[in-house]
């Protein structure tokens, strides 16, 4: 194993004389992952462990993903429609903006055929906004889920009884005030970071505690979003060049669309924690980005929880 690389996390050791009554274990378990420490200024064996302490809140939070494209014309009203919604409720809900169409892209999201050409000297819609991740949620959502064009979102990827998934977003406010009405937090979720601005990367810290008990599977999920890119969008068939997009999301930190799987348990009191290590893109700093921590239901991909998190 190369040297720059260590196991990050607790190694459960199983020994006879251990054993208790107890049905149990005190200290959650963390699964092993290789983190890279070249980020680590210093010496790895040096780096702070994160110290978790109890986890009070009794919030259910939520995102609100806002699909869209920089040549949808009618996608900037519904931009504009989740960020008031997002200031309405601070630090209840979140946006995510995500490039991506029933299918993954469409004409909406694809670049120019003649970037970096002269016909093209402003680079008009030469941005890539779009991503795998982006790709592989407009190819898993295209059927069944009611989204059929752009701009549509949903709200924590909930299904009311009776609609769909993915609504206009006329919509988005009312369900946004039936969810938090209800409040119904089942996951909490922390999180944890270190950032070095000589590397410009980060190490992110998470712990996954379940409220009741419950059946099935799920994944904990990292976005990445970045705050604001001043580019080109199509507004109601005006082409602006000063166009602010908001909480652009670029990616997830460990490349899974899908995320990691829990495997600390889904009865109340258990615990997961996951580490990763991230490297931001040249010519950008923390204060460009921020973080979308989630855990969703595999089945139903419905996400359970949702903190922001500033890098």
């Amino acid at each position: 194993m190369n040297k720059s690389f260590k196991i990050f996390g607790w190694t459960l050791l199983i020994l006879a004389f251990f054993q208790t009554s107890c049905d149990k274990i005190e200290k959650p378990i963390k699964p092993a992952v290789e983190l890279d420490t070249t980020i680590y200024p210093g010496n790895w064996d040096d780096y702070p462990e994160p110290v978790w302490m109890q986890n009070v809140n009794t919030n259910r939070n939520l995102v609100l993903e806002d699909y869209t494209g920089h040549k949808c014309p009618n996608c900037p009203d519904a931009a504009t429609e989740a960020q008031n919604i997002e200031l309405a409720n601070p630090n209840r809900v979140f946006v995510a903006s995500i490039h991506a169409a029933p299918g993954g892209v469409s004409a909406f999201q694809a670049i120019a055929a003649d970037c970096g050409q002269p016909s093209n000297p402003n680079d008009k819609y030469c941005t890539k906004h779009y991503c795998d991740e982006s790709i592989a949620y407009g190819n898993a959502f295209q059927s069944g889920f009611g989204f059929f064009a752009n701009p549509m979102g949903n709200i924590s990827r909930i299904t009311p009884s009776g609609e769909n998934m993915f609504e206009l977003y006329g919509n988005w406010s009312s369900r946004v005030t039936n969810v938090l009405a209800a409040n119904d937090l089942k996951v909490n979720i922390q999180a944890q970071s270190n950032y070095y601005s000589a590397a410009n990367g980060f190490y992110l810290h998470t712990e996954i505690e379940f409220l009741e008990d419950l059946t099935g599977s799920y994944s904990t999920v990292v976005y990445l979003l970045e705050e604001k890119i001043v580019d080109w969008q199509d507004v109601n068939g005006t082409a602006d060049s000063l166009y602010e997009h908001h909480n652009v999301f670029v990616g997830c930190i460990d490349g899974l669309a899908w995320g990691r799987s829990i495997s600390g348990g889904t009865s109340t009191g258990d615990k997961t924690y996951f580490d990763y290590s991230y490297t931001l893109p040249s010519g950008k700093d923390n204060t460009d980005y921020h973080l979308l921590i989630y855990v969703y239901d595999v089945a139903t991909y419905e996400i359970l929880q949702v903190i922001k998190h500033e890098i």
